[in-house]
C-alpha cells in the first residue's frame, strides 16, 4: 500500500504547537534533509529504514519544527496518508 506525507506534498500545512512555550511552530521540512550532505536526494523510505527510528513501520514523516518565540526545534511525526485518506480528501 501506498503511503505519502501530505504535508511534503503540499495537501495540509503543519499546524503544531511548541511543547514549551506554546507558540506557533514553524515547518522547517523533513528530518532526513539534515541527516547528511546528500539527504534531500536519498530516496524517503531508504532514510527511513536507516535513521533507527520506527517510522517506517508507523508510516509517519518526521518533520523539524522551529518555535520563533523561545527558538527550539521540535521533531514532529505527520501520519502519512494512505489511498483511502487521499480519497477521502479528494472528495471534500
Amino acid at each position: 500500500m501506498v503511503h505519502l506525507c501530505p504535508v511534503c506534498n503540499g495537501l495540509i500545512a503543519l499546524h503544531e504547537e511548541c511543547p514549551y512555550c506554546v507558540g506557533p511552530l514553524d515547518d522547517s521540512g523533513r528530518l532526513y534533509d539534515y541527516y547528511e550532505k546528500y539527504s534531500p536526494y536519498r530516496e524517503i523510505d531508504d532514510a527511513k529504514l536507516s535513521n533507527g527510528v520506527s517510522d517506517a513501520l508507523h508510516h509517519h514523516c518526521l518533520h523539524l519544527g522551529w518555535c520563533t518565540q523561545c527558538n527550539r526545534e521540535h521533531v514532529l511525526a505527520v501520519e502519512e496518508w494512505d489511498e483511502a485518506a487521499l480519497f477521502f480528501y479528494a472528495d471534500k
